[in-house]
């Protein structure tokens, strides 16, 4: 077996096929979209390469590509890190311990070269919302755009190698045909009935105002969190901007205590409904397909992006005021599920509130892993937020 750096377009192209090829028999996997992945490669295209490095390798055996990672670390995402840790990412392989190894490995020395005392994986180097954890379970589902799919024994692989499981992933669906626990109801109740409290979706594509909307909330609800960096309205605006594509302008809400932005949800369709189509390409032809699908195919599932409310507002019934006022005006405009980001189990009142409060069900399960590279250190989970 031969460990190749990827340098070329050849070597692009069987980083991205082996995919096909490991995949074909799964009928639930919707690939990823290999301009999004180069994106994560790009520097001109993704901030961490101001604060880290990236290299990615494939592996072969008789001149046939059985195998993928990348290997990555970030001082952003160090700052606050005891240990020094960088990560792996878009890993595939065959299903042998051998082969996995060598692609772990190789990952290993390439970190301890640069001082590095750990690797998490597989995760992104770039933000948590996509390509974040390993599939678990909850192979019998499609996922929503972003997340990672993955073969059932990739499990056994990573733990046979020595990684442990640093957070598990919770990824919560709630059908919105399905009543809510009667409590939510009696809580939305009381907020509606105060005449200063209001409820709107965005009505144009005027993203800037929007944008300053949504980091009062964020900025206000997040803030009081120790690793926590504010967003400027900038930031905002260029992340609407981004999803243009794909808004539905009925998904992104906010609410208003008189004219004070004081809660949101932003959601949008689920794009893998529509990018499935395009088979992980999203060429002239990937495009053609997205759009008809798009136009002629209406999505009928929502990926909840964020939800927040104002600290001075928490705990009053607003966020269930939100969430009956939206889940019953999305069911109206045909959509019958929201899948929601996936939740560590690091931070049990999220969880709670999914569970308990919204009534949602656990979709798939997905495992971050740790692997110290000095065998006598303490391992440590992540650490529960209170």
């Amino acid at each position: 077996m031969d460990i190749i750096k990827v340098r070329n377009k050849s070597d692009i192209s069987e980083f991205h096929n082996i995919v096909h090829t490991l995949y074909k028999e799964q009928i639930n996997w919707i690939p990823h979209i290999q301009q999004d992945v180069e994106n994560v490669f790009n520097p001109n295209n993704n901030s961490y390469h101001k604060h880290g490095e990236i290299e990615r390798f494939i592996l072969k055996k008789d001149k046939q590509t059985i195998g993928r990672i990348a290997v990555f670390y970030s001082d952003k995402n160090n700052q606050k890190e005891p240990l020094k840790t960088g990560g792996i990412g878009f890993f595939e392989c065959i299903n042998d311990q051998t082969a996995a190894n060598l692609l772990f490995e190789q990952a290993m020395h390439w970190l301890k070269k640069r001082k590095i005392e750990a690797m998490d994986g597989p995760i992104n180097f770039g933000e948590k919302e996509k390509y974040w954890g390993l599939m678990v379970e909850g192979f019998d589902k499609q996922t929503i755009y972003g997340q990672n799919y993955h073969l059932e024994y990739y499990k056994r692989l990573f733990e046979n190698f020595g990684f442990k499981v640093y957070y598990n992933q919770h990824v919560y669906c709630k059908d919105l045909r399905q009543p809510y626990p009667d409590k939510f109801y009696e809580r939305a109740e009381r907020i509606n009935a105060r005449p200063d409290f209001s409820i709107d979706h965005m009505r144009n594509y005027d993203f800037k105002k929007y944008a300053q909307y949504f980091i009062d909330v964020y900025n206000a609800a997040w803030g009081t969190h120790h690793t926590f960096k504010p967003l400027k309205v900038e930031q905002a605006e260029k992340m609407f901007k981004k999803m243009k594509n794909i808004i539905d302008p009925r998904l992104i809400w906010f609410g208003f205590y008189k004219e004070t932005p004081i809660c949101f949800f932003i959601g949008i369709p689920d794009a893998n409904q529509y990018l499935k189509y395009a088979n992980g390409n999203l060429n002239i032809i990937g495009k053609v397909k997205f759009l008809y699908h798009k136009t002629f195919n209406k999505a009928d599932t929502v990926a909840a992006l964020v939800f927040g409310v104002t600290p001075k507002f928490q705990k009053l019934g607003l966020e269930s005021a939100l969430a009956k006022y939206t889940s019953d005006k999305m069911l109206a405009d045909g959509y019958v599920k929201v899948i929601q980001s996936w939740i560590g189990d690091f931070n049990p009142k999220m969880i709670k509130v999914c569970e308990s409060f919204l009534g949602s069900e656990i979709y798939q399960k997905l495992t971050t892993y740790r692997y110290l590279f000095d065998k006598k250190a303490e391992f440590k989970p992540h650490p529960i937020i209170k």
